[in-house]
């Protein structure tokens, strides 16, 4: 990788006047390597040679590429999302279900006299039936997530895309430095707009997303932890009088709440995500202040200045993928906790 010399002091008017005029060539379209179509062709009249380098084969290739298996993860994706989800929710319901029934024939009399006799054999039935048949749902669409290889098939989507999006912008930048620093220039612009600037923004809205899905997961702990402690409370209360052992089935619904949320936060990995995205918003926004830095280089006639800033920004975003696909791959443990829980039913119905 060339070495990049840095420039104490912000870059004069000669160095930012000819970056001003590159960022305007290719200000027009969508930021991200979806819109370096478009980029071709609003910098044809500026920069012809770099117009030739964004339609050429190689770039061309993988972009298709990547937005080909950008689509296909996300796909993958929502599909494991929602099926998981789904799993995870009747596996809640059952356990509160498969609870309410335990209870019930623990402490009927006592619910009888508090409610009036409402607990009869038919409802125990009806609870048991719908018991089983969320547990069943739950068993079906846990197989049809890992049947079809959801979270591999994703992993391997996303890690495709994101090397093919590098490598773009990687060829973009190489190829613009061979040509001089007038190509250069635009190149940078292309790199800043395109690459740098459209991932700090990404990055900042999916942290966003998930500490919002954080602060959900936190909401469901929370409800789990106050209806644990009404459960408590309750049992102590029951063995003072005996007519109100009922409410310790706010315990058998917390502890059904409490391994949803806990499955949750294993599947989304909400918490980790957004501390990795973060820190890596952090590092490209120290990238983003030495745009005029790299622009003074290049028109003092150093254009591979804007090889050395490509990998300074390639680095980050690589070394974030590979920790995302690291992690992402222990979401395979929330799959492994819903079958357990599946299997506890499966044991409470026998």
């Amino acid at each position: 990788m060339p070495e990049l010399n840095v420039v104490t002091g912000g870059a004069d008017s000669g160095a930012s006047s000819p970056l001003a005029a590159a960022q305007k060539a290719v200000a027009g379209g969508p930021p991200g390597i979806g819109g370096l179509e478009q980029a071709a062709s609003t910098v044809q009249g500026g920069c012809p040679e770099l117009a030739a380098i964004l339609r050429s084969t190689a770039v061309r290739t993988e972009l298709e590429l990547c937005l080909r298996q950008e689509a296909a993860a996300a796909e993958q994706q929502r599909r494991l999302m929602r099926e998981a989800t789904a799993a995870n929710v009747c596996l809640m319901l059952a356990g509160v279900l498969s609870g309410l029934v335990l209870v019930g024939a623990a402490s009927r009399d006592a619910i009888d006299a508090a409610w009036g006799g409402a607990i009869t054999n038919d409802t125990v039935l009806a609870l048991g039936t719908a018991t089983l048949a969320l547990g069943a749902l739950a068993a079906m669409f846990g197989h049809i997530a890992r049947d079809q290889d959801r979270l591999g098939r994703w992993l391997a989507r996303r890690a495709s895309a994101e090397l093919a999006r590098l490598t773009a912008f990687r060829a973009i930048a190489g190829e613009a430095a061979a040509r001089g620093p007038e190509v250069a220039m635009y190149g940078l612009a292309v790199i800043a707009r395109h690459l740098l600037h459209e991932q700090r923004a990404w990055l900042g809205a999916r942290a966003a997303q998930h500490r919002r899905s954080s602060e959900w997961t936190s909401i469901w702990g929370g409800v789990a932890t106050a209806l644990a402690f009404i459960g408590g409370s309750g049992a102590v209360i029951g063995g003072f009088e005996p007519g109100k052992a009922w409410v310790a089935i706010a315990g058998v619904i917390g502890a059904a709440v409490a391994a949803y949320a806990a499955n949750r936060e294993a599947l989304r990995r909400d918490r980790t995500n957004a501390d990795r995205y973060e820190k890596t918003q952090a590092v490209l926004d120290g990238l983003a202040a030495r745009d005029d830095t790299i622009a003074a280089e290049i028109a003092s006639g150093k254009p591979d200045a804007l090889v050395a800033f490509t990998e300074a920004v390639a680095e980050p975003l690589a070394a974030e993928h590979k920790a995302w696909l690291e992690d992402s791959a222990q979401a395979q443990s929330a799959l492994a906790k819903l079958d357990s829980r599946l299997q506890e039913l499966r044991g409470g119905a026998n």
